[in-house]
């Protein structure tokens, strides 16, 4: 565990996976050579030969820089490159200074091959296997020239035991390359089973993600229909709406048309009061005139005749403005009530209207009741007509008891008087009362307008809110499409 975690160590921080089993390899090798170096050096050194045993310790120190250079480099190539140069020159020197192709260290060219496989790849173990066949076969050629290679000065005696170290050397670095090697394809199969296990893992984790998008694709498309459904439902309710206050615009309306009607009605009624006033005054003037002047009596009294019968067609027209005020009246009434029907129907959005409706409602009972004094009144003047008409005709015809009665006359003329002044100022309050009506009505059907704008806006919205409601049912549909289409690609692989 202290030389894995050693080896760890040595290793870059900056490479990536797949560089790691080639650098675990470059320093195993590197570490192999550098710690046999110093052990091969030594038999030389016993035995005086001093350039080999040279050779061998700078070639251990040379395969011990390889580690230095990765480190700081982090190029593995690079020092899978060195460490086999290395590794070969140390070779050759040994094989040069130790007779050639008869030298115990030919043996150790066999490692080169299958160093630079490990450390480099198969392409690199071609290249160094040529190189290898051409080193043989130079020293091969240099066999034949004795004088081409240094003597070596070791004894013939010591050849068997070099021989044997050699063999024992070699085959120390073979199985430690074979290790190296079953390591790292051990950590390799673990690593893969370990990414096997990882991706087993994060499949069955997309399974569950997948399967919990569906469950919210199909609750969120649900709902989405179900929004879509009331949005629709909100907008035909709506557009239903919209006709009908676009109906009450209308009636509403056409009530305010005909209450400006009945407000210039009214006025001209209160108009016709005043001159039925004016003219009773004139009556009794003319009255006073037959009080002081007897002698012109007769002319006095027809002329008051006349003027009588004027006042009772007058009269007449009173009583047929009442009658048209009480249906009028009537009519608004029922235009109220209705009006306060819808703005039940219309519920927290009427009750303004209701207000108002009510409003016009109790207006139109206040005009019923005034009507129905105006007739009362209209009855009495009519009534007090005839009267007059009757006593100047009987004046006329009993000039003798002219003095009485003109009283009479004069006394039924005050009547008249007071009955149309009072005539005169209750058509004025129906005027004013009309007018308020009118006033009233306009800004109610000004309020009612601006309802129904209200409401086509509001439809209009609604149908926006429909349309992108639809349109994200559908986005919800094609992305459960594209969530089972992945699906059934999981199950396929």
């Amino acid at each position: 565990m202290a030389g894995k975690s050693l080896l760890e160590r040595l290793l870059p921080d900056t490479l990536q996976q797949d560089e790691l089993i080639q650098a675990r390899t470059v320093i195993t090798v590197a570490v192999l050579a550098g710690g046999l170096a110093p052990l091969f050096a030594l038999s030389y050194y016993k035995l005086h030969h001093y350039p080999m045993a040279h050779g061998i310790v700078l070639g251990g120190v040379g395969m011990v820089l390889a580690i230095a250079l990765l480190k700081f480099s982090a190029k593995v190539w690079l020092a899978a490159e060195y460490v086999t140069t290395v590794m070969f020159a140390m070779v050759s020197w040994m094989v040069y200074v130790n007779n050639g192709i008869m030298s115990t260290s030919i043996i150790w060219y066999a490692c080169i091959p299958v160093a630079a496989v490990f450390v480099s790849g198969r392409r690199a173990g071609y290249v160094w296997s040529v190189l290898t066949f051409i080193a043989i076969g130079g020293f091969t050629v240099a066999h034949g020239h004795p004088d081409w290679l240094p003597v070596s000065p070791i004894p013939p005696e010591a050849l068997a035991s070099l021989q044997a170290k050699s063999l024992i050397g070699l085959t120390i670095v073979v199985l430690a390359l074979v290790l190296a090697f079953e390591g790292a394809k051990s950590r390799g199969f673990t690593k893969l089973e370990q990414a096997r296990e990882e991706a087993e893992r994060s499949h069955a984790g997309l399974s569950r993600m997948l399967e919990q998008v569906t469950r919210s694709i199909r609750a969120a498309s649900r709902e989405s229909k179900e929004i879509a459904d009331s949005a629709h439902m909100m907008a035909t309710t709506m557009t239903q709406q919209t006709k009908r206050t676009t109906t009450m615009v209308v009636a509403v309306q056409n009530m305010d048309q005909q209450t400006r009607k009945n407000a210039d009605t009214s006025s001209q009624a209160a108009e016709v009061s005043r001159q039925a006033e004016s003219q009773a005054g004139e009556g009794g003037e003319v009255m006073d005139s037959a009080m002081r002047r007897l002698t012109e009596a007769s002319e006095v009294i027809g002329l008051a005749a006349a003027q009588m019968e004027e006042l009772g067609r007058r009269s007449n027209e009173v009583s047929g403005i009442a009658q048209m005020i009480a249906e009028i009246a009537d009519q608004t009434n029922l235009l109220a009530l209705n009006a306060a029907i819808e703005a039940a129907r219309a519920g927290e959005a009427g009750r303004g209207f209701a207000v108002v409706a009510d409003e016009v409602r109790k207006l139109a009972e206040r005009t019923q009741k005034a009507t129905k004094e105006i007739d009362l009144k209209t009855t009495l003047i009519v009534s007090g007509t005839t009267q007059a008409l009757l006593a100047m005709r009987d004046g006329n015809q009993k000039m003798t008891t002219g003095a009485s009665h003109a009283r009479s006359a004069q006394d039924s003329l005050g009547q008249i008087i007071s009955g149309t002044r009072n005539l005169s100022r209750v058509l004025a309050k129906v005027s004013e009362s009309g007018r308020s009506q009118s006033e009233g009505f306009c800004e109610f059907t000004r309020d009612i307008e601006e309802i129904g704008q209200s409401t086509q806006s509001l439809s209009a919205e609604t149908e926006i809110i429909a349309g992108a409601t639809r349109r994200l049912d559908k986005l919800m549909a094609d992305l459960g499409d594209t969530v089972r289409t992945l699906e059934a690609q999981r199950q396929a692989s």
